[in-house]
């Protein structure tokens, strides 16, 4: 396969045919990487509790990181989880490193939690999802994220957290529950998280 001639040229392939055509050393092949997956993982780290500019932040870093290490993806799996596992552990690096974001019960979220009816009304359920993601306690929001978009198991994320397993259960479970609830209560038709 022969590399196209402009970035634009990149946009039908695969991800694994851009990843071949990276690792060969076309920068603009990882380029349409991050251009295809950058929105989607800065999400799932504000969804994990990352703020803003840390979350583009960190996002930058695990593109960099993915860069790196292209040649260690084993395609057993989409390109983007792969991001978002790298991603996560930067976060979670983050967590236990400055105590930013703490793991505890008895926290309220860092960021402070949107009107969910203006939210719903505004900006569809996504925006609706975030807003309740936000009123979920730190722990529970970071492993209702890891599991659900990460697509960890409750074993990975105990492993990942370093929380007991039956603790990250019940978070999973209390945080889903209330998810439900706050979706319910903005009128939002779904109730599931993107994976």
């Amino acid at each position: 396969m022969s590399a196209p001639s402009t970035a634009a040229g990149y946009r039908h392939l695969s991800d694994h045919d851009l990843i071949a055509q990276a690792v060969l050393g076309v920068s603009d092949a990882f380029g349409e990487l991050v251009r295809r997956h950058s929105a989607a993982l800065r999400t799932h780290l504000r969804r994990m509790g990352a703020q803003g500019a840390d979350a583009d932040d960190m996002a930058q870093e695990a593109f960099i990181t993915a860069y790196e290490r292209l040649t260690e993806y084993r395609a057993d799996g989409p390109f983007l989880n792969w991001l978002k596992m790298i991603a996560a552990r930067r976060y979670l690096r983050k967590v236990k490193a400055t105590q930013k974001y703490l793991l505890v019960d008895d926290v309220a979220p860092y960021e402070s939690a949107p009107d969910l009816h203006q939210a719903g009304q505004n900006e569809g359920a996504a925006r609706d999802l975030d807003g309740a993601l936000s009123r979920l306690k730190p722990a529970e929001r970071l492993c209702v994220t890891l599991n659900i978009s990460g697509g960890l198991s409750h074993q990975d994320v105990s492993n990942e957290t370093g929380l007991p397993l039956g603790t990250v259960k019940s978070h999973i479970k209390r945080g889903l529950t209330q998810l439900r609830a706050m979706m319910d209560m903005a009128e939002a038709v779904p109730a599931v998280i993107e994976r």
